[in-house]
């Protein structure tokens, strides 16, 4: 009889292990992948011996003759801090990224070409009436290496330096629009968004997956004090962009529709240049004021159906929160860092994670490129998990927001951050200027920061002593 106690035991134990097993090996809830692109800057002047030869040829040959460049050759990539993408940068990306496959789609969020291209390009003693021609052949080669690199959706934003006459240049309708028009494979079965993106730069496409959900990628472009019209028929495009968007918005929440709202140049302050300028106390907005008072009132109204806001341009590892009185329709902005290594950050790509049934966005996997080590050991590796470092398994504005307070008021938190910012790199948050930085990821407007500003180095002036 003592027998059946040692018995009952043994079975309970034998199930608790088998309760267990069933829990390790029961598969997780899947989750759907985005690969997170921005500012890869390409340079096809980076061998100057094969300028020529990408210049006299169309894109179909682009690929065999980067491939034969010296530098190419023998694995050498861009100096951090004083180069832009070459081949070989840009060739190791993709086959990095690629190995995180597979994915249901592509946001590449702006800046396809090289800073200061016009000037690179006569410096290279080519004739500045070509220009155009090869700038847009540039692009096309960007875009059509990703496409079918992945073969998925890709959506591309435009950034400031996707421009066939300068920087912040933009034809509304001119060659260089319709040229990446015809090449985007997501407008192919659209005419309407073909037809935006050839006006404007804009366009507004189904998710792929997800039958409520839509994908409105604006050209925040049009909204930058420093656009111009390349065409200069004193047109405001910019205008017209927003009330498009206001009916896009319209129209999703009318039936019931989420959206993810993609761009290259975020809402708010440029805290790089407001540090720079720190001493005549002098701010930069990223857009103007107009645009952004009525993309604020736009979020007031329509900020609970955004699930979230990707965009890039900093080439920093950011985000930043347009709140709203509101708290429901506060908008969250994830900042891709950037490809290109010129502002001292390493190369790097995000994984965005969501849930295939709902569209809740759970996490962000980090993938960096470190050119600070020996070159014979440069090699892409995984940086960081979003939820495991800051401890939030949602990314939602007001998860943001706290990681924005715990950013400000914890220096371990703003020294995990700042390890972060640059992809690994040395980050500008690591010194005194860092409330720069942390002001600019939840006020939106001059006298609002400068306010920040001020509370946050005097705070940071009293801890020092």
């Amino acid at each position: 009889m003592k027998s059946y106690p040692v018995r009952a035991a043994l079975l309970c134990s034998l199930l608790l292990l088998w309760s267990s097993f069933v829990q390790a090996v029961r598969p997780q809830p899947p989750t759907g992948k985005v690969l997170l692109l921005s500012d890869i800057h390409f340079d096809p002047l980076a061998d100057e011996a094969i300028v020529p030869d990408l210049v006299n040829h169309d894109i179909s040959g682009w690929e065999t003759i980067l491939a034969s460049s010296e530098s190419f050759k023998k694995g050498v990539y861009p100096t951090r801090g004083k180069s832009d993408t070459n081949y070989t940068l840009f060739h190791s990306a993709m086959s990095a990224a690629a190995h995180q496959e597979p994915f249901d789609f592509v946001i590449v969020s702006g800046d396809y070409l090289r800073h200061n291209f016009v000037n690179a390009f006569a410096n290279e003693r080519q004739p500045q009436g070509e220009f155009p021609e090869f700038a847009t052949k540039t692009a096309l080669f960007v875009l059509e290496t990703i496409q079918t690199t992945f073969n998925v959706p890709v959506y591309f934003a435009l950034g400031n330096e996707d421009s066939a006459c300068n920087d912040y240049g933009v034809a509304p309708g001119g060659m260089f629009l319709k040229a990446l028009a015809g090449s985007l494979r997501v407008l192919a079965d659209n005419p309407e968004a073909a037809a935006d993106f050839s006006a404007g730069g804009f366009y507004d496409l189904p998710h792929p997956t997800l039958l409520n959900v839509e994908i409105i990628v604006l050209n925040s472009i049009l909204w930058s004090p420093l656009y111009f019209n390349c065409q200069s028929d004193g047109s405001d495009p910019g205008s017209a962009e927003i009330k498009w968007l206001s009916a896009k918005l319209y129209q999703a929440k009318s039936s019931a529709r989420k959206v993810i709202l993609v761009m290259h140049i975020p809402p708010g302050l440029d805290a790089y240049k407001c540090s720079k300028d720190a001493k005549s106390k002098s701010t930069t907005s990223f857009w103007r004021d107009a645009y952004l008072s009525q993309f604020a009132g736009l979020m007031q109204s329509y900020g609970d159906i955004v699930q979230i806001a990707l965009a890039g341009h900093t080439h920093m590892d950011d985000f930043r929160i347009l709140t709203t009185s509101e708290p429901s329709r506060s908008v969250a902005f994830r900042i891709t860092p950037s490809i290109s290594p010129l502002f001292g950050n390493n190369p790097a790509f995000s994984v965005l994670h969501y849930s295939p049934s709902t569209g809740e966005i759970s996490d962000t996997t980090q993938y960096h490129l470190d050119l600070g080590g020996s070159p014979a050991t440069v090699q892409w590796t995984f940086e960081y998990r979003f939820p495991s470092v800051y401890g939030y398994n949602a990314l939602t504005p007001s998860n943001f927001e706290a990681l924005a307070v715990s950013i400000r008021n914890d220096p371990t938190v703003r020294q995990t951050f700042s390890g972060y910012y640059a992809a690994s790199a040395p980050s500008p948050l690591s010194t005194n200027g860092w409330p720069f930085y942390s002001c600019a990821q939840t006020l939106f407007t001059a006298s609002d920061y400068s306010s920040c500003i001020e509370s946050q180095e005097a705070v940071s002036c009293k801890t020092d002593k």
